[in-house]
C-alpha cells in the first residue's frame, strides 16, 4: 500500500533509512526536515508492507524565484527502497504520486542532485531534464585528520597546507552572527536576483530555518564589514560532534554574499580559519556561479568533481523564468538538502 506521510510515521522512516543506508540520524534533526519547513510539511509518500515501511519518496518545499516571479518549488531528496523490495517499481509509483500530491499543494517546480543509481530513474522514468552539472569544490583544512595520512606525516602535510593561499580580511571588520535581514538584502539581490535567474528564493524566515540549531550542522553566520556597511557574509557548518556516525571532519560552506569581491574573499578567510580551529579535514561547497570561482580559487579551493542538477515542472503555465536553461540557475550548498 501506497499512502502519504504523516507526522506518525517519523519511526517508520527511520527504521527504513537504517535497512537502506546502515545508520541513523538525530531524530530532532528528522523532525525539523520533514515537518517543519516554513512552506509547509513535506509531500511525502510511503510505501507500506504490512506494517513496515519498505519505500519512502519525499519533496522539500521551498520558494522559487523565477525571473520577477516566485512560484512553490521543492527539491527531490530522501528517495528510499528497502533492498529486499528493489526491483519492484516502487521508486517511480512513490514518485509519480508525490508530485501528485506536491502539485495539488500549488508546487510548480522540482529540482535534485541525483546520485549515480537514481540518476536512471530520474531522467529516464519520471521526466526530470538534466540541464548541467554543478561544480563540487573542496579546501583542504588539516589533512592530518584523516584516517588514510599516517600519522607520522601528518605534522608535514599540515604544515603544507597551512602554507596554501587562503586570503585575508584586508582591514575589514570581521563579525559572528546573522546580520540583519535589510542588510543582507543587497547581498542576495546580487547573487541571486535579476531578469531570467532560477534561484532559491532566500527570505528571512527561510535563512532563519534552513541555519538554525534544529538543522544540526553547528551552522555559523561569518560577516565583513566597512564602516559599518555589510559588504560580505556567509554561512559554513560542520556534524562533528552533533552526528556521531558522520562525524567525518567535513566542513561545509553553504553560502557565501557580497556586494564586492573583497568583502567575500574576507568572509571566506575568516571561515577557512575558523574551520581549522574546530579541526576540520577540508571545507567544501557545491557552487555553479561563476562570479565567485575567483574567490574560490584565490582560497585554494579546486574543482573535485560535478553534480548532475535536474529539474522537472509539474504545471503547463509558463513560467517567469526557462527552468531548462542551466546558464539561468544560481545554485550555492545551502540549496542542497545534504549540506
Amino acid at each position: 500500500m501506497v499512502r502519504e506521510m504523516g507526522p506518525g510515521d517519523l519511526d517508520l522512516i527511520r527504521e527504513l533509512y537504517v535497512a537502506v543506508w546502515n545508520y541513523a540520524r538525530p531524530r530532532g534533526y528528522e523532525e525539523w526536515r520533514y515537518f517543519t519547513p516554513p512552506t509547509g510539511i513535506c509531500p511525502a509518500m510511503i510505501a507500506m508492507d504490512g506494517a513496515r515501511a519498505v519505500g519512502f519518496y519525499v519533496l522539500w518545499p521551498l520558494t522559487l524565484r523565477l525571473g520577477d516571479a516566485c512560484v512553490r518549488g521543492a527539491q527531490s531528496m530522501d528517495t528510499m527502497t528497502h533492498p529486499d523490495y528493489q526491483g519492484r517499481g516502487l521508486f517511480t509509483r512513490l514518485a509519480m504520486d508525490c508530485f501528485d500530491l506536491a502539485r495539488s499543494r500549488g508546487v510548480e517546480v522540482v529540482y535534485g542532485f541525483p546520485n549515480e543509481f537514481s540518476y536512471p530513474g530520474f531522467v529516464g522514468k519520471l521526466g526530470f531534464r538534466h540541464t548541467g552539472d554543478v561544480d563540487h569544490w573542496m579546501r583542504p583544512v588539516r589533512p592530518s585528520g584523516h584516517a588514510k595520512i599516517p600519522r607520522p606525516l601528518g605534522a608535514l602535510v599540515d604544515g603544507a597546507i597551512a602554507a596554501l593561499p587562503r586570503g585575508g580580511t584586508g582591514g575589514l571588520e570581521i563579525s559572528i552572527g546573522r546580520p540583519k535581514s535589510a542588510d543582507l538584502a543587497p547581498l542576495i539581490a546580487q547573487g541571486f536576483a535579476g531578469p531570467g535567474i532560477c534561484a532559491v528564493e532566500r527570505t528571512a524566515e527561510w535563512l532563519d530555518w534552513r541555519y538554525g540549531g534544529e538543522a544540526a550542522n553547528g551552522y555559523e553566520w561569518v560577516c565583513a564589514s566597512r564602516a559599518g556597511k555589510l559588504i560580505g557574509a556567509g554561512v559554513w557548518g560542520m556534524r562533528e560532534n552533533l552526528w556521531d556516525e558522520q562525524a567525518d571532519g567535513r566542513a561545509h560552506l553553504v553560502e557565501l554574499l557580497g556586494i564586492e569581491r573583497r568583502g567575500m574573499g574576507a568572509v571566506l578567510s575568516a571561515i577557512i580559519r575558523r574551520a581549522a580551529e574546530r579541526r576540520a579535514i577540508l571545507l567544501e561547497t557545491l557552487c555553479n556561479m561563476a562570479t565567485l570561482a575567483p574567490t574560490l580559487r584565490r582560497a585554494a579551493f579546486f574543482r573535485h568533481r560535478q553534480a548532475p542538477f535536474i529539474v522537472k515542472s509539474l504545471t503547463s503555465r509558463s513560467l517567469g523564468a526557462d527552468i531548462e536553461d542551466h546558464r539561468a540557475w544560481r545554485v550555492m550548498g545551502g540549496d542542497v538538502d545534504t549540506f
